[in-house]
């Protein structure tokens, strides 16, 4: 009778090491997943709190320019402040309005203004940020027919990249 020798299975010193390095790859991949999740996570919130902030200017361009119709046609604007809710804002530039243009069929002269606000600094929100508007004005050739009106407010942005510390 041939003798047998019995050798250990090809098998046996395979499987514990695949099933470490399989373990490890999953926790890996997973942590990479989470990080990327998170990653996406904060430029979202940062999308948002920049739009709330620029919301937040419109709104105080609206308000400033509400307070500032009788004022809208020059003179020194600048370092108004103002709230609207929570949110303060400050004027912290005025070109114009320049009247240069014979009047319309309407009897109007037209004018643009820009007016740059900046939100007050607050905790949340410490980089002061700021966006410029454009004013379109009108008023009546003869004086005594009335004041400047405002036609339409358009925003132009964000100024300054001030708004690097709320956005991605």
């Amino acid at each position: 009778m041939p003798r047998r020798v019995h050798r250990p299975a090809a098998d046996g010193g395979f499987l514990l090491p695949l099933a470490a390095s399989t373990s490890l790859v999953l926790v890996l991949s997973s942590l990479s997943l989470q990080a990327a999740a998170l990653q996406a996570r904060g430029q979202v919130q940062g999308g948002q709190r920049l739009r709330q902030a620029e919301d937040a200017l419109m709104s105080a361009a609206q308000h400033w320019v509400a307070g500032a119709a009788g004022q809208l046609a020059g003179g020194e604007l600048e370092g108004q402040t103002g709230q609207v809710g929570s949110v303060a804002y400050r004027l912290v530039a005025w070109e114009g309005p320049r009247w240069p243009e014979p009047a319309g069929l309407d009897g109007l002269q037209r004018s643009q203004a820009v007016a740059t606000l900046e939100l007050v600094p607050t905790a949340e929100q410490p980089r002061p940020l700021r966006a410029a508007f454009a004013l379109e004005l009108a008023r009546p050739v003869a004086p005594a027919a009335g004041g400047v009106r405002l036609l339409a407010l358009r925003e132009l942005g964000l100024r300054g990249r001030a708004a690097q510390g709320v956005a991605p």
